[in-house]
């Protein structure tokens, strides 16, 4: 009797030390290819102390000018991850073509494209949230960490599914419980305000998690075009508010997880 209350003990201070050992925070992240947009972000971030995950796609069709560009916002103490060298949904691709020719030129090709200019990404973020277990398995084999999307509202079969943003369980993370993790969009037409990002970081903070937000192409909506998709610059800066008001810590991507 006495060493299963030993034992309860140690796994109670071992879960507690696990809790403690991670303050609350957020994580921010950015896809896709909009490097001098994302550039022009330097400004605001240093004001706050944000850090942030940059997920590159395409990166051979990168300009010098830009390649300089993410240089300098990894030297700023963001990271810079993979986004895949086609952008290609996986599931639908390795259906039409296979596993090995997924990872080669998906994966493999984007990975030596930006360990030549400079980079070496340990996360990756699906490229239209596409993802299943057996494809994940095999990017497990040379990324620390995955990252997929959540979305508030869904409409399906002619019908909206909304969700509140402090229920949505998956957008939560403590470190090291997943390598599989997924982020809340906050692109405009998301219909995600800062009301629900406040209930979200609160919950954070009460529960020492870590709140995972994601976002494309920085805008201003005063001159935002009806095809362009990314994130009202104004809503970003609400949300670095909100996180300096509570006193959450930054995380990038790679911080979540100890890897392989």
């Amino acid at each position: 009797m006495k060493l299963i209350y030993i034992l309860s003990f140690v796994l109670l201070i071992s879960c507690q030390e696990k809790k403690a050992s991670q303050p609350a925070g957020i994580a921010l992240s950015f896809d896709d290819r909009f490097i001098k947009e994302w550039y022009q972000l330097r400004p605001l971030f240093k004001k706050y102390n944000a850090k942030v995950t940059f997920y590159v796609t395409q990166p051979d069709s990168l300009s010098e000018e830009e390649i300089i560009m993410l240089r300098q916002l990894q030297a700023d103490g963001h990271e810079i991850g993979c986004h895949g060298a086609m952008h290609v949904g996986s599931i639908r691709y390795v259906w039409e073509h296979s596993t090995d020719e997924y990872m080669e030129k998906e994966v493999f090709q984007a990975l030596r494209t930006m360990k030549r200019q400079g980079f070496n990404p340990t996360t990756f973020a699906h490229p239209g949230g596409s993802q299943i277990w057996y494809i994940d398995k095999e990017l497990l084999k040379h990324f620390k960490l995955l990252r997929d999307v959540a979305i508030k509202e869904r409409k399906i079969a002619g019908f909206t599914y909304k969700r509140a943003v402090e229920n949505m369980d998956e957008i939560y993370h403590q470190y090291n419980d997943s390598p599989k993790v997924n982020a809340l969009l906050i692109d405009v037409g998301n219909n995600t305000t800062i009301e629900d990002i406040k209930k979200g970081l609160a919950r954070a903070q009460q529960e020492n998690s870590v709140m995972m937000l994601f976002g494309h192409r920085p805008l201003r909506i005063i001159t935002h075009k009806p095809e362009e998709y990314g994130f009202d610059i104004h809503f970003l800066e609400q949300i670095l508010a909100e996180s300096a008001k509570l006193k959450l810590q930054y995380f990038t991507m790679n911080e979540l997880h100890s890897g392989l």
